[in-house]
């Protein structure tokens, strides 16, 4: 697929994710009964009718020397003709306004090797999660008014959590999110180089949908993708 066909996918996953919410809301579901695992429902269904995607559901785990089984998980994977599909999503309510979660899955999204491997993030905001009509999320807010693609750098520190550094500004990980992604980046050192493009913002009355494109400075070689017989969350 190229840019533009990447584009109207986004487009086209955000705005089912936000119309999908708002239906819900319409029919007297409370925003607090909303889980972001709900999430796979309208992006599933969005994928099953179009015939272009072959969908295997969940996929966990790079077969990568020193991954620990559940270390990375790619919430959703379908395969096209030629292109494979990962897309990871994320419910920015006001309880788990998470920076270093979104952080994790754009690091996750990195690691594909394939030039027509697509990576999107999907990002749906209720109404707790906005600010006047914007993600209240400081790193995606930085990505937002880029306007362009945004090069994020992950610094190793032996003991320390890597620190993530964009053409803005630098994000601190804490231990715990930090080890996850420090052992990712010592396995594939280039997962630590990437970019980080806004492609879409869809809304549908109080509910926002935000889609990333996620694509590696570095492309070397390839790794495989396996689906382990028990799944572990990364998140």
């Amino acid at each position: 697929m190229d840019r533009s066909e990447i584009i109207n996918l986004g487009k086209s996953l955000g705005a089912t994710t936000a119309s999908w919410l708002a239906e819900r809301a319409r029919s007297g579901f409370d925003e607090s009964l909303l889980s972001e695992a709900l999430l796979v429902i309208p992006l599933f269904e969005f994928l099953r009718r179009d015939p272009r995607w072959r969908i295997s559901g969940e996929w966990c785990e790079w077969k990568l020397a020193g991954l620990n089984r559940g270390d990375v998980n790619i919430d959703l994977y379908a395969e096209g003709k030629a292109e494979k599909l990962f897309l990871e999503f994320k419910l920015l309510k006001e309880k788990n306004l998470n920076d270093q979660r979104l952080i994790k899955d754009m690091v996750k999204l990195a690691l594909p090797k394939r030039p027509e491997d697509i990576r999107l993030l999907v990002v749906a905001h209720p109404p707790s999660g906005q600010t006047k009509q914007l993600s209240k999320s400081t790193l995606l807010r930085e990505i937002d008014a880029a306007g362009k693609p945004i090069k994020f750098h992950l610094t190793r520190r032996d003991g320390v959590a890597p620190l993530v550094n964009s053409d803005r500004r630098t994000h601190a990980l804490s231990d715990k999110d930090g080890r996850h992604v420090d052992r990712i980046i010592r396995c594939d050192p280039d997962a630590a180089k990437f970019v980080v493009e806004h492609i879409a913002s869809e809304r549908d009355s109080e509910f926002l949908a935000s889609v990333y494109s996620i694509s590696r400075t570095i492309v070397r070689g390839s790794a495989t993708l396996v689906s382990p017989s028990h799944i572990e969350n990364f998140t």
